[in-house]
C-alpha cells in the first residue's frame, strides 16, 4: 500500500503543479485557472463521484470490491498524463486535464476505501501519519530537484517518467494487495445515492466541505501569485520543499494525536490556527520574504490539517456503505468548490490579480470551519 502511496502521492504533488507551469505558456487568467483546478473537478466530483462510489460498494469480484475500479483509474490517468505531455495548444491541454481529473477525483476515494477496508481502525490515524510521510517525502523530492526556472524546458519528459512510477505503482498495488472478504452486496435501495437517514451526516459533511475550501485559495493560486511578489520558480520550489520537509516532521505525531484525542479535536484547532495565521498574513505580507514565510506557513498548517483529519470519515462513517457515503460528501465539498473558486477567480480578475486577496479569503472560510468543527465536537465527543 505504500509502495502504491509513492506513485499516486508523486501524481497528487507534481501533475497539479506541472499543468499550471504549462498552462502560463497560453494564459494567466485568474478565472480560468479557477475553473480548471476548482470548478471543473468539483463538477466531475458531485456527478460521477457519488455513482462510482455507491457501485465499487456493492461491487463482488474475484479481485474485491476496489481494485477492479483503481485499475481502470490508473489507466484513464495515464492516457490523460500522456496527452498533457504532449498537447500544444490550450484545447489539447484542457481536455487531458479534464481526462486526469476525472479519473484521479474518482479514484482518490476508491484508494482511500482500499485502506479504509484493509487497515485495522486503532490504527488508521498512524497509518495515515505514514502514508502523509511518503507523500511529503516525494512532494519535497519533487520541488527540491526539479522545480526550477528551466522547469519548462523539462516539462515533457519529466510528466513522462512521473507518469510511468505512478503507473508501475498503482499496477503493483492491484498485483499485491488482497482485499478481505465482504459479506452479500447491502440492498440497494432503488439506485437511490442518498437514502432514509443519511440527513444524521449532512453537518460532518458540511464541516469537512468548508475545512477544504479554506486552503484552496492558496493552494489554487500561489504559483501564479509569485511575480507580484518577486518570487521566481526557484524560490518556489524551495519554499514547498522546506514545508513538506517540515510536515513530515510532524506527520506522524500528528497521526498519533488524531488517534488518542480524535480527528474532530484536532480539526479544529488546526482550523483557528489557520484562520488566525491567514488574517495576519493580510495585514503584514507585502514583499518577497513575507509571501514565502506565509506560504510556508498555510502549507504546513493545511498539512497537519489533512493528516490530522483524514481519518475522520473511516472513524464515524459505517464500512459497509463508506464509499458511497464518502462520495456525497465529496459532493458537497464539489458545490462549495465550485462557487467559491470561481468566484475568488472573478475577484482577483476585478482587483486586478492583486494577490493579497488570498489571505482574507483563506481566513474567512477557515473561520466559517471553526464554528462548525467545534458544533461536532459537542454533537460526537
Amino acid at each position: 500500500m505504500l509502495i502504491g502511496d509513492l506513485g499516486w502521492s508523486l501524481r497528487e504533488r507534481s501533475v497539479q503543479e506541472l499543468f499550471k507551469v504549462h498552462l502560463m505558456r497560453f494564459s494567466q487568467d485568474a478565472t480560468l485557472l479557477n475553473i480548471l483546478i476548482g470548478a471543473m473537478p468539483a463538477l466531475i466530483a458531485l456527478t460521477l463521484g457519488p455513482v462510482i462510489g455507491a457501485w465499487s460498494d456493492r461491487t463482488r469480484t474475484r479481485y474485491g470490491r476496489r481494485i477492479p475500479f483503481i485499475f481502470g483509474t490508473a489507466v484513464v490517468s495515464t492516457i490523460g498524463m500522456l496527452g498533457m505531455a504532449y498537447s500544444s495548444s490550450l484545447t489539447g491541454l484542457a481536455v487531458s486535464w479534464t481526462v486526469f481529473e476525472m479519473a484521479t477525483i474518482v479514484g482518490n476515494p476508491l484508494f482511500l476505501a482500499l485502506i479504509n477496508d484493509t487497515v485495522p481502525r486503532p490504527i488508521l490515524g498512524r497509518f495515515f501519519g505514514l502514508f502523509r510521510i511518503v507523500s511529503l517525502a516525494t512532494g519535497a523530492g519533487f520541488f527540491a530537484l526539479f522545480f526550477r526556472n528551466e522547469l519548462v524546458t523539462v516539462f515533457q519528459p519529466l510528466l513522462l517518467t512521473i507518469t510511468a512510477v505512478y503507473l508501475g505503482c498503482m499496477l503493483l498495488v492491484c498485483w499485491r494487495v488482497r482485499e478481505p472478504l465482504y459479506g452479500p452486496a447491502p440492498q440497494r435501495a432503488g439506485w437511490r445515492l442518498v437514502q432514509p437517514g443519511d440527513g444524521q451526516w449532512g453537518r460532518l459533511f458540511a464541516a469537512v466541505a468548508v475545512g477544504a475550501v479554506a486552503v484552496l485559495p492558496i493552494n489554487i493560486n500561489a504559483l501564479n501569485a509569485c511575480a507580484q511578489f518577486g518570487v521566481d520558480a526557484d524560490d518556489f520550489g524551495a519554499a514547498i520543499a522546506l514545508t513538506y520537509a517540515i510536515s513530515i516532521v510532524l506527520a506522524w505525531p500528528v497521526g498519533w494525536l488524531a488517534d488518542r484525542y480524535h480527528p474532530l479535536r484536532v480539526g479544529a484547532v488546526v482550523l483557528s490556527a489557520y484562520a488566525v495565521c491567514m488574517l495576519l498574513a493580510w495585514r503584514l505580507v507585502d514583499e518577497r520574504n513575507g509571501f514565502l514565510l506565509a506560504l510556508i506557513v498555510h502549507g504546513v498548517l493545511a498539512g497537519c490539517f489533512l493528516t490530522g483529519t483524514v481519518s475522520l470519515l473511516p472513524a464515524l462513517l459505517p464500512r459497509e456503505r463508506f464509499s458511497q457515503l464518502a462520495a456525497v460528501s465529496a459532493s458537497l465539498t464539489a458545490l462549495l468548490v465550485v462557487v467559491s473558486t470561481v468566484g475568488l477567480g472573478a475577484l482577483l480578475d476585478a482587483s486586478v490579480r492583486d494577490y493579497r486577496m488570498l489571505y482574507p479569503a483563506g481566513a474567512l472560510a477557515a473561520g466559517c470551519g471553526v464554528i462548525l468543527w467545534r458544533s461536532l465536537l459537542k454533537r460526537y465527543l
